[in-house]
Order: structure tokens, then C-alpha cells, then sequence
């Protein structure tokens, strides 16, 4: 067979075979694929289609249009995981006599191959988006960039929680009605706050996040500060005035012939993490629970629950990003056969070096 058609045994022609065969390709595949992975960082992913508009402008129509808000997912991204498990194979196809002496090369190959094929099956099969909750409700439909889709089970948050590093602080503007002096002190429950060089001192006897009246008195319904009051006391030579001050309502329940006015404004503090505890029902039944926070997921039947995100002017808000991705075992197995496959050749080349056997 002439060289025109058949160059050394093995290896095709020329022609888009041998093209699909070469290293050429890979030199295209490669910068493209980060071009479009630093797309996939620096726009958001998966977010919905309102939020886009509001960041991008005139852009977010074509950036919705190329696909760039579910990168990972699209087709361009995906042709070309594909294109590049392809022309991987028929490289390694082609290097397949000289695999007999390098079975470390070999298992290397086989690793990258599969970790793009667990890639290729989550952007073609895997599926991904929000559900956005309100405590006690139920929902199994997950919004999408792509589309909505239902989950073959139901979810209920039960409860959510923002934990934080430190304290809330709760800044109180005092004010002397007849004086006309006026102060901003931090002040935290029990602890007594001088005013105005020492004329006067002020100390929060009670705390309520969420203020509410009950059959017995003044209560909190959590410790989400939903409604945050405050019952002051403010002592000077004329003796002690109490007082409520609300967050939420300034000059709520405030006393005009009170020698002093007060104003509150509740500083939150530091967030360390949020927590979604939910139920999963499963067939009419609870057929799990568990709580789900930033670094910590919930999966059930092949769907991964994360903590996405919160509403700080509604508590009881939660936002769960819901994946289900069946290319991971394969992706992690690739990972494993490359692992033994480079650590197979640095082993290898050691022994070489050693003057042993090959």
C-alpha cells in the first residue's frame, strides 16, 4: 500500500481522519475549552433569567442565547468535552502497538478518557436548578435557566436558620427632650451604657428577635430577628423611665411626656453559615431528614441539595440549588485510573533511572 493512502502501520492518511488523529486538534480544543471554563467563572451559573438582566444589561439576551448562564451544560461545551475524547482516543489508537511496554501510559490515556466521558454524560443527561422555599412549604418543581422540571419526590423546609459569628449589636440613639443633649451607645442585654459623661446610664433589660404578644406578655416567636424590640431602661438624677423601642417601627409605643426619646437600629452580626432543615417525602411519606448548609449537602436518589442562598429581609426565605449529576462516578474513576497511571510511570522512570529493567 502506497504511503499516499496508508503512512506507517496504524496510522490513517490524510484527510479529516487524520486531522481528528492529531495533536493539531488538540491545540485548538484546549484554548477554546478555557475560554469557555472562564466564561463559566466569571458569569454567575444557573441563576434565573431576571437576574441576568439586572447585571448584564443589553448583553444578558445573548449571553441567555449562547447558553453562557448553564456553560457547562450547553452544547458548544459539551461537542467540545466530546471532540476531545475523540480525538484522545484516536490518538491513543494510533499509539496502540508501543502500549504493550508502556501499560502505565496506557492507563493514563484510559484515565483522561474517562473523566471526559463522566463529562460528557452530565452536560447531555445531568440536570440542574433552584428551589426557592418558604418555611413550611412543599415543593418538589425546580426551577431552571433550561426549563422547570419536577423531582419524582417532595421536599418540605421545616426550618431555617442564619448562624453568625458573633453577637447582634443594637445601636440606641438617646435623646434629652429638655436638655437637647443626644448620644449613640452599643448596647448589649444587661450590661449598663453611661450617657452623656455620666449623667445618666441606660441598660437593655430584654431582647425579643421577634417580638409578639401573647396571653402571657411580651414574647419572641424565634430567634430570627424578624422583629426586633427592645425594653430600655434610662436612669439619671430624676429617677428611671422604661422604654420599648422596635427596629422595624421607630417611635412605636414612645411616650411624648417622657424625658428622653429613643431610636433603635439592629446591627446583625458577622454571618458564619446559613442551615435549611428539610424532609423529604417520599410516596405520601417522610422518608428522610436532614439540615443543609454551605459545606454540607444532602443527597437522596442520585439529587444533590446545596444551600444556595437567603433573603435578609425575609428569615424565613431559603434557596436550595438541586443537581443531579450521573457522569460524577465516572469522573471520579478517571481520576483514580490517572492517578495510578502517573504514579505507574513515576515508578517506572525511577527504576530506569536505578539502571533496572523497563
Amino acid at each position: 500500500m502506497s504511503k499516499d493512502i496508508k503512512g506507517s502501520a496504524g496510522q490513517p492518511g490524510p484527510g479529516w481522519g487524520a486531522f481528528l488523529a492529531s495533536p493539531k486538534l488538540l491545540y485548538w480544543l484546549l484554548p477554546a475549552l478555557i475560554v469557555m471554563s472562564v466564561a463559566g467563572t466569571l458569569v454567575p451559573q444557573g441563576e434565573a433569567r431576571d437576574a441576568y438582566a439586572g447585571r448584564f444589561g443589553v448583553w444578558a439576551g445573548l449571553l441567555l442565547g449562547l447558553r453562557v448562564d448553564d456553560i457547562y451544560h450547553s452544547w458548544p461545551f459539551t461537542a467540545l468535552l466530546a471532540l476531545l475524547a475523540l480525538n484522545l482516543g484516536l490518538c491513543t489508537w494510533r499509539r496502540r502497538a508501543g502500549f504493550n511496554r508502556r501499560r502505565d501510559v496506557l492507563t493514563t490515556h484510559v484515565g483522561v478518557l474517562v473523566t471526559l466521558a463522566g463529562g460528557v454524560a452530565t452536560a447531555v443527561l445531568g440536570q440542574r436548578g433552584s428551589m426557592p422555599f418558604h418555611v413550611g412549604e412543599l415543593r418538589d418543581r425546580v426551577e431552571s435557566a433550561a426549563g422547570a422540571f419536577t423531582l419524582p419526590f417532595s421536599v418540605r423546609l421545616e426550618r431555617f436558620e442564619v448562624e453568625r459569628h458573633d453577637a447582634d449589636r443594637h445601636h440606641l440613639t438617646v435623646i434629652h427632650r429638655k436638655d437637647g443633649w443626644a448620644e449613640t451607645v452599643d448596647a448589649q442585654p444587661g450590661v449598663p451604657r453611661p450617657l452623656h459623661e455620666g449623667t445618666a446610664s441606660l441598660v437593655v433589660v430584654d431582647y425579643y428577635p421577634d417580638f409578639a404578644m401573647d396571653e402571657k406578655g411580651p414574647s419572641t416567636r424565634s430567634q430570627s430577628p424578624n422583629n426586633p424590640a427592645l425594653r430600655v431602661e434610662v436612669s439619671d438624677g430624676q429617677g428611671k423611665e422604661k422604654h420599648w423601642v422596635f427596629a422595624r417601627f421607630a417611635g412605636f409605643h414612645a411616650n411624648p411626656n417622657s424625658r428622653y426619646e429613643l431610636t433603635y437600629e439592629l446591627a446583625p452580626g458577622r454571618i458564619k453559615q446559613f442551615r435549611s432543615d428539610i424532609e423529604v417525602l417520599d410516596g405520601g411519606w417522610v422518608a428522610g431528614r436532614a439540615s443543609v448548609s454551605v459545606n454540607t449537602p444532602f443527597r437522596w436518589k442520585g439529587w444533590a441539595f446545596y444551600q444556595s442562598g437567603y433573603d435578609p429581609d425575609n428569615p424565613d426565605y431559603s434557596n436550595l440549588l438541586v443537581s443531579r449529576d450521573p457522569g460524577v462516578p465516572l469522573v471520579y474513576a478517571g481520576f483514580l485510573l490517572l492517578c495510578v497511571g502517573v504514579a505507574w510511570t513515576y515508578v517506572r522512570g525511577g527504576r530506569q533511572s536505578q539502571g533496572g529493567a523497563p
